[in-house]
């Protein structure tokens, strides 16, 4: 259960609520004469109204699942959703992004890459030719010139070229890359949260310029594999940090082009959408 009986902002949320009819219960009391044992039976009343009021909406921000939110002109939607699902994927309208290390390695062999995860099941899926794909990345004008970083020549398997976090490849028209983590000497991805949030706000700024007006469709970048600063960040941090970044950045998605943002099963269930919509309070469509 994301939501405590004693959780803060349902106590603030259900006290609201109460407060003012509690006002006009009192009010109503005050200046008419009832009997003082209907001024009880009404007080009585109220006391039971609110803890069934108190459950029924514990209850609902339990089972809530999928959140829509209007920042400016851009719409953002949160749900369960699968990225590779024909709806999304084979969608011309909709920008796909699935994110991979600063080296942009291609190698799925368990070890660079775990087949289970979501850029290696994009390459084992989707790419039908790797070396193409490297000579693609190689030969990104806009990689080369604006992200590239440096050469590790020490680096001992996978990728010697390091790119800036937040940098994009265009794998086609409508599918993009992107250099969400960094990677260690033992190839295990990790990230601190500075870091993704550097990588959040160049990822927007390099959607506001490559999105051409077409819905743009994500994951929830860090969760999974990526060690955001040892696995301290629920998906629930995690997805507000991509909240606030998207509002700090002042993407406009316009109408009806919006960003989604797909979690499997089991990380839509963890998210706590009650306490997101109580922080995003005005932000909600």
């Amino acid at each position: 259960m994301n939501v405590g009986f004693f959780n803060k902002e349902l106590l603030k949320s259900v006290s609201a609520s109460a407060g003012w009819l509690f006002g006009v219960i009192g009010a109503l009391l005050s200046f008419v004469d009832f009997k003082e044992q209907t001024k009880k039976d009404v007080l009585i009343g109220f006391v039971l109204l609110t803890i069934v009021f108190y459950i029924v909406k514990l209850i609902w921000a339990n089972l809530i699942r999928s959140a829509g939110f209007k920042v400016g002109d851009s719409n953002i939607s949160v749900k369960h959703g699968d990225i590779f699902n024909s709806k999304y994927y084979d969608n011309g309208k909709f920008i796909k992004v699935f994110a991979f290390n600063e080296y942009f390695d291609t190698k799925v062999d368990d070890e660079i890459i775990s087949h289970g995860s979501l850029n290696g099941q994009f390459i084992d899926k989707k790419v039908d030719n790797i070396s193409k794909l490297d000579i693609s990345i190689d030969k990104d004008g806009r990689l080369e010139h604006r992200h590239k970083l440096d050469i590790n020549r020490d680096r001992p398997r996978g990728k010697k070229t390091r790119y800036e976090l937040g940098s994009i490849h265009k794998f086609s028209e409508d599918v993009f890359l992107t250099a969400l983590t960094h990677f260690d000497d033992k190839n295990r991805a990790y990230l601190s949260i500075q870091d993704y949030v550097k990588f959040l706000i160049n990822f927007w700024d390099e959607i506001d310029e490559m999105y051409a007006g077409r819905t743009v469709v994500i994951t929830l970048f860090g969760s999974g594999i990526t060690r955001l600063d040892h696995d301290r960040y629920s998906a629930t941090e995690i997805l507000d940090t991509i909240l606030w970044t998207f509002k700090l950045r002042r993407i406009k998605f316009k109408r009806p082009t919006k960003l989604i943002i797909l979690l499997d099963k089991n990380t839509n269930r963890e998210i706590d959408y009650f306490l997101l919509r109580s922080k995003f309070y005005g932000l909600q469509k």
